[in-house]
């Protein structure tokens, strides 16, 4: 029976591979009928369902997993990640923090937590996540522009411009994305610039 168990497990696994979601999805029930404990299972479930659309359903899976071991990173990453592309950004979040508890080094979480920060209107802390992202993989060329249009959005054009070239240098196909914003933050750094010079300027005249 057990065997016959891993059979199936490995069946489904096999067709989610081949991006056979429905036909895992009937399988992996039936297995969790007789497996309710295969945390495995749960996951697997999770996946293909998320997969299928059926995304409240694919939720649920995940959290029987979770609520037999709630220490596994991809779990709680690809929940979050489910979350978020449901536009429940602050249930998102939470998951992502919670896999970064696990792991503090993977850059992608780091990533996507900005992202879930930038949708939740908290730029500094959006900035904050992508600079983790970007410190442990510095070719990680869609944090950093991740990390230019939020510094561009909080008025940082300085800073937006240095990550958007960075971003450029690992990845040249991010030239479109940048040349949507990027004219308007060095207009607007030129123009800051240069009021600052006559400030200065002022003060000086008014010295002598």
């Amino acid at each position: 029976m057990a065997n016959d168990n891993e059979n199936q497990l490995t069946r489904a696994v096999s067709l989610i591979e081949s991006e056979l979601y429905d036909e895992a999805v009937a399988l992996l029930r039936k297995f969790m009928e007789e497996s309710p404990d295969s945390i495995e299972g749960w996951y697997n479930l999770g996946f293909a369902l998320s997969n299928s659309g059926k995304e409240e359903e694919a939720i649920e899976a995940y959290d029987e997993a979770l609520a037999i071991d709630n220490m596994i990173f991809d779990i709680w990453f690809n929940k979050a990640t489910l979350l978020y592309d449901m536009a429940d950004f602050e249930g998102a979040k939470k998951c992502y923090e919670e896999a970064l508890r696990i792991d503090p080094e993977d850059a992608e979480a780091w990533n996507n937590l900005g992202n879930t920060f930038s949708r939740l209107a908290d730029g500094a802390s959006a900035i904050e996540a992508y600079t983790r992202a970007v410190a442990i993989r510095p070719d990680y060329a869609e944090a950093f522009y991740n990390s230019a249009n939020a510094h561009f959005i909080e008025g940082d054009d300085e800073r937006a411009i240095a990550c958007a070239e960075a971003a450029l240098e690992l990845d040249a196909s991010l030239i479109k994305r940048v040349n949507q914003w990027i004219h308007v933050s060095r207009d607007r750094l030129v123009s800051t610039r240069a009021a600052l010079e006559r400030s200065e300027q002022r003060k000086r005249e008014s010295e002598e």
